[in-house]
Formats: structure tokens, sequence, C-alpha cells
């Protein structure tokens, strides 16, 4: 087949609407049948079929996405690796100095720029370079920080979110305590509700036999309060 009859042929990754890759015209029914019946051992022998899997996991090295690469393991590349000259010493070393030094070199570099510009303006690209090579080292060791503040940031979080249980604990503690006392001030009111309703009837049964009447004796508004108390502690159980 030719190039230029296959979709996408040439096309960058990192466009913003990049067209689907070329092989996605494989991805059939018939192609994916043929696939779950011979396995993927047995695929990997048919081209058409070899489209179809999904590609291993990448173990070391770099590997390309959106048209970038980028660090399996996520280790920050070293300055030589970037072939930016190192201009603090090797091996451990102070990072709050060297990165005051650094900035030190940053300002009289960008004099040194000034001077030349004045004196000949020819020899600027030097200049220039030189303080990106210092802008370049400075964010180097700003970013050797970043496991170490990735590691407090974690920390920070795990706080808060260890403050933000406790402190809703508390208040569901409080909260208890509260109720339970409201139950406790509700039953003593029912209790006591209950006591002066066992008097009314007991008064009221004598002055139905003094009196000779019959019939129902009619509930009193103490014993609708004490419906009223007895549902509350209900609700509130």
């Amino acid at each position: 087949m030719q190039e230029s009859a296959q979709p996408g042929a040439g096309q960058q990754l990192d466009d913003s609407y990049p067209v689907p890759p070329d092989y996605y015209s494989l991805f059939t029914d018939d192609n994916l049948a043929r696939l779950a019946a011979v396995g993927d051992e047995a695929a990997l022998e048919d081209p058409e079929l070899k489209c179809l899997l999904p590609p291993a996991p990448p173990e070391d090295g770099t590997y390309a996405g959106f048209g970038l690469l980028w660090q399996v393991h996520g280790r920050l590349p070293t300055l030589a690796e970037q072939n930016i000259p190192q201009l603090y010493p090797e091996g451990p070393v102070d990072r709050i100095a060297e990165l005051k030094r650094l900035n030190r070199s940053v300002v009289f570099e960008f004099l040194d720029l000034v001077d030349v510009l004045v004196k000949d303006p020819s020899q600027f690209g030097a200049r220039t370079a030189r303080i990106r090579h210092v802008f370049i080292n400075i964010h180097h060791l700003i970013n050797e920080y970043r496991g170490h503040q990735a590691k407090e940031t974690l920390k920070l979080m795990l706080r808060q979110q260890i403050d933000a249980k406790r402190q809703a604990a508390e208040r569901t503690r409080a909260k208890c305590v509260e109720l339970e006392r409201a139950v406790e001030r509700l039953r003593l009111e029912a209790a006591a509700a209950q006591a002066e309703l066992c008097s009314q009837a007991a008064e009221s049964s004598r002055t139905v036999c003094d009196e000779g009447a019959e019939g129902p004796i009619r509930p009193s508004l103490t014993q609708t309060g004490l419906d009223r108390i007895l549902g509350t502690i209900d609700d509130l159980r």
C-alpha cells in the first residue's frame, strides 16, 4: 500500500486534532473473532492480528507520548545527559548555598551582558547562553527537591485528613452527649407526667365512686402531654 493512501501518514502526534492511527481499520469483528479463536501467541505471527494485541509495557529507557519523550521510571535526567555544563560541584552539595551563589551569578552575567551590548553587541550570543546555563542549573537544583516536596505534601495531606476525622468524631461525641442529656430530661418529664396522671386518675376514680357516676374517664391534658413526650423519646431513639 502506498504511503499516501494510509490514513494519518506523516501526521504528527502532537497535532491539536490528530487523525486515528493507520491500523485502526484492522479492528473489525472478523479479526477480533479470529484473535479470540487463535489466542495471543498465534496472533503474533499474523501481521493483521498482531496489531490488535496491546504492546508490552516499557521496562526501561524512554517512551513516546503525545509527541514527547517520557522517562519510564520518572528519573530526573542529569545535566550531562542534557548537554548542559554543571556549574556546581559534583556529589552532595549544600543546595541552599549553591542556589544563592547561582542567583548572584545571574546578576553578574546580566551586568556583563549589558556591558557587551554597549561595547560589542555582536558578542551577546555567548552571554545569553551563559545566562541560560545558569538558569538551567538553578532549575535542576530545585527539581532535586521534588521527591522531598512530594513526601512532605503527602504527610501534610494525611495530617489534614486525620485532623478532620478527629474533629468530626469530637463533634459526634458531643452531639451524642447532648442527645443523651435530652433523652434523660424527657424521661424525667415523662415520669413526672405519669405520676401526675396516676394521681389525677385516682382522684377521678374516687369522685366517680362517691357520686355513683358511670361512663369512661376523659383523658386530661396531662395525658396528651405525656403522649407527646413519649413520641419525642421514640424519635430520638
